[in-house]
């Protein structure tokens, strides 16, 4: 009953979160930059800003929030049964169950608030080429 719970909360979480890919918002060049360079700066800070942050901004929220889950949730129970390796198996596959439920929280916590950082940073790194952002994303806080 408790996992049908979370499911559904988790579920409805994504759902208020928004499953569209990353719009980011446009921008207007302050120097002398090119269409070509404006463009590639583009693709520049959304790479290195995605890397930093571990947010792919051309997958949906979703997506994003179900790989740190995924990821998040397995790093926890892996590590709950390896820290009862010597234990009955009773004590181990309740560290697995807790490990993988400590993980999955966590996964959820750092995916749903990825987006907004993702944008914040691509604006900060498109201002500091020397861009002017045109109209911000009303999703950024």
């Amino acid at each position: 009953m408790a996992g049908r719970a979370a499911g559904l909360v988790l579920a409805a979480a994504l759902t208020a979160a928004g499953c569209g890919a990353t719009k980011l918002p446009a921008t207007t060049a302050l120097r002398d930059q090119t269409a070509t360079q404006q463009r590639l700066d583009t693709i520049d800070c959304k790479a290195e800003v995605g890397y930093r942050l571990d947010y792919n901004g051309d997958n949906s929220e979703v997506a994003n929030v179900l790989r740190h889950v995924f990821v998040l949730g397995t790093a926890g129970a892996s590590l709950g049964l390896v820290s009862t390796a010597t234990a009955s198996s009773t004590a181990a596959s309740d560290a697995l169950i807790a490990g993988g439920s400590a993980g999955t929280v966590a996964g959820t916590a750092v995916g749903l608030t990825g987006r907004s950082r993702f944008e914040r940073a691509w604006i900060a790194c498109m201002e500091s080429r020397g861009y002017a952002i045109v109209a911000p994303s009303s999703a950024i806080h």
